[in-house]
């Protein structure tokens, strides 16, 4: 049986994407294959793992594998502009969300049998909460914002720095690796501590700041792409086209009208949190159902 990483030649021929059944390969991937926890949304994903520039998204039946043009822990921020650009995974969450809620609320209770350890009031409770959160953003956008700046950009500046300290060492035996990485990580995350002190306008600029600046790169790095044609965007050209007129206009709306953007990326967020919250309430029913429907093993046993 062939290993899964023998079968990705495709994808440094111009394939976007190799799609290999299950069955197809040895089981389990070898330990080249780390779980990957931050991931753009996928609709039907399992899990995701990562080996260098593969990126593999594993469902019920297949491994779904594409290459990403840059290592997230080798180049953090390349990754984020290239690969992660903001608005494709604006543009990813909401299609993996309003294809999940679907299926969620048409699915078969015998599918959910797996998911009986699943307490269906607790699914049930944090799908109203993801409703009110959503309500609670439509009514009140730029106050929730402040609120949520306070948590966010703390947040952010962590997340950017683990990439950049993970990186700076050798767990096994530990050792420093890079020292500019260290310094570059340890300043972040220094950083990222300040700004629990800072005010909410101070906040809410350094959030402005961050997002032009990424979204200005996307828009860069996609138009670039898009000007040499079709074969150096095997992921799509029209979607990378548009991916990166959109980043362009955010880049410039943060900068020339932040209260404008601000309102247009919280209406997003309340968007998917009230889809977060129907997929759950959905989950949380069709587990209640299935907890209803007799055993008809245990009748037997009981008869």
């Amino acid at each position: 049986m062939q290993r899964l990483e023998d079968l990705l030649e495709p994808l440094h021929e111009g394939v976007w994407e190799v799609v290999v059944p299950k069955s197809g390969v040895a089981s389990p991937l070898s330990e080249n294959w780390v779980l990957s926890r931050m991931n753009i949304p996928s609709p039907g994903t399992l899990a995701s793992y990562r080996f260098g520039q593969y990126h593999l998204h594993e469902t019920a039946t297949e491994y779904r594998v594409h290459l990403d043009r840059y290592d997230p822990k080798e180049h953090p921020v390349l990754h984020l502009a290239d690969d992660a650009p903001l608005v494709l995974m604006v543009i990813d969450t909401i299609s993996a969300l309003l294809i999940d809620s679907k299926k969620a609320l048409v699915r078969d209770t015998s599918e959910v049998l797996s998911e009986q350890t699943k307490a269906w009031k607790l699914v049930a409770f944090c799908g109203i909460f993801m409703l009110l959160f959503g309500i609670q953003i439509l009514t009140e956008p730029f106050i929730t914002f402040d609120s949520l700046t306070r948590l966010i950009i703390p947040l952010l500046f962590l997340a950017l720095s683990y990439p950049f300290l993970r990186s700076a060492f050798v767990i096994r035996p530990f050792r420093l690796r890079s020292i500019g990485r260290f310094v570059i990580g340890l300043g972040i995350a220094l950083l990222a501590l300040s700004t629990f002190f800072s005010e909410p306008d101070e906040l809410a600029g350094t959030f402005l700041f961050v997002l032009a600046i990424w979204t200005f790169a996307s828009a860069w790095i996609s138009l670039k792409r898009v000007l040499r044609g079709k074969k150096a965007v095997p992921e799509g050209f029209w979607l990378r086209l548009a991916v990166g007129i959109l980043s362009l206009a955010v880049a410039f709306m943060a900068i020339i009208a932040p209260e404008a953007i601000i309102a247009i990326l919280m209406y997003l967020l309340a968007g998917i949190a009230l889809l977060i919250g129907i997929y759950l309430i959905a989950e949380g029913m069709a587990l209640r159902k299935r907890m209803r429907v007799p055993d008809p093993s245990r009748e037997e046993i009981l008869a």
